[in-house]
């Protein structure tokens, strides 16, 4: 549409430029035609050179105006006079005209601007459609849960390693309990590599009910660990992925926020935040924790429960 508009507008700055060479023609003609009839009428011949143009110029003007001309008694010849006046209502005409032009080209600017924009939306709304499309596509879920315990009880005579070997125990038994309870969540994949236990879904809209899910089953963990003096902490990271990725490699680039060491908080990459922007009525919300030198420089994001 602003392509027309625009087509338009050129042909507007030019027609100005005709009428604004039209006025300079007419105005140099009335000058010409004055100071000819001047001369003439006080008998000076430095302008005759202008005798054939002005001869022209006389007989057009008899031939149209012939009726109307009248001769006083000094045998003056009005036709240059009617050249002259007639010339002269040629200019206000055009003058007017480029006062419209000017008016239509400012016209024509604002609805140009006016057209950019309506273009602009509709341009982003196709492009917003599109992502929403690609992004729907986007409906696996893998979710890694790293499960930590630590004494808070201090011990002088147990050696560092005699706490660590129960801390392995216990952890061991603290991933069982936890998929214990994670796993009658249905339309859920489960499996285990060390301490950490891997969740997976092909179906996004399930990813509240399994957030919330996790979040209720580590509270419930922690205050029954709590009340045998262990601190019980997990390192959580959650991705969405199509249909055409292998889920062996988002698990290798999702345990890289398992390595920021953010105990008890959901992390994610912006790809997760694109898709999970689309659900209706989501139970979540994300804020960016910062931007960290991963592979380049990468934005990471943390899931929260909405108050």
């Amino acid at each position: 549409m602003h392509k027309n508009l625009e087509r338009i507008k050129k042909v507007t700055i030019l027609t100005g430029h005709i009428l604004t060479f039209v006025q300079i023609v007419s105005i140099t003609l009335i000058l010409l035609a004055s100071l000819y009839w001047f001369f003439e009428l006080v008998e000076i011949n430095i302008l005759n050179f202008l005798t054939p143009m002005m001869n022209a110029i006389k007989t057009t003007m008899q031939a149209n105006f012939g009726e109307q001309l009248e001769k006083g008694q000094a045998g003056i010849d009005g036709s240059l006079f009617i050249f002259i006046a007639l010339t002269g209502l040629l200019i206000y005409i055009v003058a007017q005209l480029k006062i419209f032009l000017t008016h239509t080209e400012h016209s024509l600017n604002k609805s140009i601007v006016i057209s950019k924009q309506k273009e602009e939306e509709q341009f982003n709304i196709q492009l917003n459609l599109e992502k929403q499309r690609a992004m729907m596509q986007y409906k696996n879920i893998v979710v890694l849960v790293n499960i930590s315990l630590k004494s808070l009880l201090k011990d002088m005579y147990q050696t560092e390693n005699d706490s660590k070997r129960i801390d392995k125990r216990q952890e061991a038994a603290a991933i069982v309990s936890f998929y214990n309870t994670m796993k009658v969540l249905p339309g859920c994949g489960f499996s285990k590599d060390g301490n950490t236990l891997i969740i997976t879904a092909k179906k996004f809209e399930m990813i509240d009910a399994i957030l919330k899910k996790i979040n209720e089953t580590l509270d419930n963990l922690r205050n029954e660990y709590k009340m045998k003096k262990i601190a019980l902490n997990a390192n959580m990271a959650v991705d969405v992925y199509t249909d055409k990725v292998l889920l062996k490699d988002v698990y290798t680039d999702l345990k890289t926020l398992l390595k920021l060491n953010m105990p008890n908080e959901i992390l994610c990459y912006g790809n997760f935040c694109n898709r999970y922007e689309l659900m209706k009525n989501p139970q979540f919300e994300a804020y960016l924790k910062g931007t960290y030198d991963i592979t380049d420089d990468e934005n990471i994001w943390a899931i929260i429960k909405k108050n």
